[in-house]
């Protein structure tokens, strides 16, 4: 639940760490569930407070979304109804999650039309801090605050059949029950998270406050400068004041065996630091709209000023006055320690409309912002792990891939068919990035816009020193110094933070197929602090030793470029690493093993062909086909020869031609068929680039064999092999 002393002399937002704190049992009682279903991760998962709901049941009955096949039963039901309580972020979550449950439900929904503008938490009850709920005194018609026509209008849309429950009997109920009665965090977590995050989006504020909001907006801008844009800034919400510290610690000394260290600024580094180390050297930023349990400091708008940004406060600045505010809902006066959510609602609104957003992970106004943005042009300066992703799954990190036109032309159609697997997994709502070294394929670089890929024009500065590490390195030990394309490909991603903005970003090398979704809630709360790998042949180890996908904390990787580049300049002229480990690949493990900054990367985001266990190959996320590629796997079951694979593949080869292998093996190729055959192009290319020197019989077997293969039910696979060849 959010908390805020009134005692703050700023109008900052109110938070969420008492949220975490409430309901320790209940809490743990979640955690130990979570265990239990994800085992395979070294963390545990969630500590948000789950309250039990018996006020509305019928709100907690199903998860699907089959909104029609409801609709008879539910239907004849009588409407109904639910409390929201506390500040502006725990009230919007609130409205989302019972509205999303609705639309799932096939209810008709009354919205309580009421907005409390003080839901400072300041009474406890036991060991947790009592709800507010809304009252006349504390309490405004939410159609006062928010456009609830484009609200209405755009459930119907969601299919919720919803009108307003008018203001005096929203107070007059909420007046008479306990205020335990407010379920929201039990309902967000049984909530389908793509619909309450779509209710997120369509809450607008009303046309009065819009006006307001364009205002503060507009003077912002032009305090910066008359060519300032939204995008040249960032929204910053720093959670800094003696009661969230109070909170801070409490929380992170829960006696649970729960990871919770990251609820103030990461390793104690100053503030303008930590951002300065989130703002990628390609995109600089100018100015920032600041949002904290104070007004910015001069001694901190000074160290600001020194990394070239200018600090902006809609207070200290005089952005909007509190009687414009008070003005727009007929009040003489209003101040922050009585209205607190009108100004945090202004500064809510104002930041949705800046791009780029950095805030605090552990406070539900932040995670608000980040899950509007679902997860993306975000990232935040306490680092680590978003605790409320593990009830709300709404925040996805980007992925990265590099590429250069001086490598193979085999690897494109890999990259074609892996970018296509994130499409089919995540659709448009993760973003895609690619480092791209070269300007001529105009063809490539077309289907690369068209299939939505950011891309990022990369002219690396340490290419000599690359090439001549190659020039270096034995061919008996790696391929890859046989081929200069592909070993400049290998290094690319150290260039990865000086393009990125996010604070995770999840590299893929080109033969991955990612096969299902997966956000911030899978890589549990003790997230990487700097890289995080998996295992490479041996699936039992855990030892970080394959970057071919790799978890990545980009502000980190930004504060240690210049040294990583120096570390490897270092290596030039006798290209090994810790373990006999070569290129880039060595380089990141022995680099960043120091300071504890490596971490072990589940398997089930890179998982081998070559591997054996069920379970690995039943949760995958992400099929890597390392060593082996697809077209090589096909090829052993067309019976080629063993002298037609490379020397250092043989023992693979040995490998998968076992006959336990085939089930699995039959599953990540069908993973790989799907998006092979989705480009029609690309699987011609594909097939022609592998099985040119063949001639057109075994090209022709490779298309028509992953075209049938595509069309396969994945349950009844089995062997492949028998059947499609």
């Amino acid at each position: 639940r959010e908390t805020e002393s009134s005692s703050n002399k700023n109008d900052s937002v109110q938070d969420a760490t008492s949220v975490l704190l409430a309901d320790v049992d209940l809490l743990k009682e979640q955690n130990h569930s979570n265990m239990a279903n994800h085992t395979k991760t070294e963390t545990n998962d969630t500590d948000h407070a789950i309250e039990s709901s018996s006020s509305n049941p019928d709100l907690l009955s199903t998860n699907s979304l089959d909104i029609k096949s409801h609709s008879e039963t539910n239907a004849s039901k009588p409407p109904m109804t639910y409390t929201v309580c506390n500040g502006l972020s725990n009230q919007l979550l609130g409205h989302a999650a019972y509205i999303a449950n609705a639309a799932e439900s096939a209810r008709e929904l009354l919205i309580p039309d009421a907005f409390i503008v003080n839901g400072v938490q300041n009474e406890k009850e036991g060991n947790t801090l009592k709800n507010v709920l809304s009252s006349k005194d504390n309490s405004l018609p939410l159609s006062d605050i928010i456009d609830t026509d484009n609200l209405l209008k755009k459930l119907k849309t969601l299919g919720v059949n919803a009108r307003l429950e008018p203001f005096d009997q929203v107070v007059a109920r909420t007046s008479t029950i306990n205020p335990k009665s407010c379920k929201w965090l039990k309902t967000l977590l049984a909530a389908n998270p793509q619909i309450v995050r779509e209710v997120l989006l369509s809450f607008k504020p009303s046309s009065a406050f819009s006006v307001l909001i364009d205002t503060n907006l507009g003077n912002m801008l032009h305090r910066v400068g008359d060519t300032a844009s939204l995008s040249d800034g960032i929204c910053l919400h720093h959670r800094d004041g003696q009661d969230w510290k109070e909170h801070c610690k409490q929380w992170e000394n829960i006696r649970d065996n729960v990871w919770r260290k990251n609820c103030l600024n990461d390793r104690g580094l100053p503030l303008h630091e930590l951002v300065k180390n989130r703002i990628p050297e390609k995109s600089p930023k100018s100015w920032i709209y600041y949002i904290g349990d104070e007004d910015p400091s001069n001694e901190l708008i000074e160290k600001f000023e020194s990394i070239g940004i200018n600090l902006i406060n809609r207070h200290r600045d005089g952005l909007v006055r509190n009687e414009d505010i008070a003005k727009i809902v007929h009040l003489e006066n209003i101040s922050t320690a009585t209205h607190r959510d009108l100004f945090s609602l202004v500064d809510f609104f104002t930041c949705a409309e800046i791009k780029n957003f950095i805030g605090n992970s552990v406070s539900s106004f932040s995670t608000n912002q980040i899950a509007l943005r679902n997860g993306m042009d975000s990232s935040w300066y306490n680092s680590r792990s978003i605790p409320m992703a593990t009830i709300f799954s709404a925040y996805n990190i980007p992925i990265v891939y590099t590429y250069t036109e001086e490598s193979q032309a085999g690897g494109k159609t890999l990259l074609k068919a892996s970018i296509l697997s994130v499409r089919g997994a995540f659709g448009i709502t993760t973003n895609i990035h690619i480092l791209y070294h070269g300007t001529k394929d105009k063809v490539f670089l077309n289907w690369l816009d068209g299939n939505g890929v950011t891309v990022h024009n990369h002219e690396p500065a340490w290419l000599d020193t690359i090439e001549e590490m190659r020039l270096n390195g034995d061919p008996e030990k790696s391929h890859l110094f046989l081929h200069k394309g592909n070993y400049i490909g290998t290094w690319q991603r150290i260039d990865i933070p000086l393009f990125l903005n996010a604070e995770y970003v999840l590299f893929l090398d080109c033969d991955t197929i990612v096969s299902t979704a997966f956000g911030m809630q899978d890589f549990g709360l003790e997230i990487t602090p700097g890289v995080a790998a998996s295992e490479e042949f041996n699936e039992q180890d855990n030892i970080p030793r394959n970057m071919g996908v790799a978890l990545l904390n980009v502000p980190k990787l930004r504060e240690t470029h210049a040294e990583f580049l120096q570390f490897i300049r270092s290596h030039v002229k006798n290209p090994l690493f810790k373990g006999g480990n070569i290129s880039d690949q060595g380089a990141y493990l022995e680099f960043y093993e120091r300071d504890d900054n490596m971490r072990f990367l589940d398997r089930t985001f890179n998982v081998k062909p070559y591997w054996k266990q069920p379970r690995h190959f039943a949760e995958r996320k992400v099929v890597h086909f390392h060593g082996l590629k697809p077209h090589d796997i096909l090829k052993i079951w067309l019976k080629y020869p063993a002298n037609s694979f490379p020397k250092a593949l043989l023992h693979l080869v040995a490998t998968v031609t076992k006959e336990e292998s085939v089930s699995t093996l039959c599953l990540v190729m069908h993973d790989f068929s799907k998006y092979i055959v989705r480009d029609v192009n690309n699987l011609n290319d594909h097939c022609g680039a592998q099985f040119e020197k063949d001639g057109e019989e075994k090209i022709d077997i490779c298309i028509k064999f992953w075209t049938a293969l595509a069309k396969e039910d994945e349950a009844s696979l089995g062997s492949c092999v028998d059947r499609l060849l």
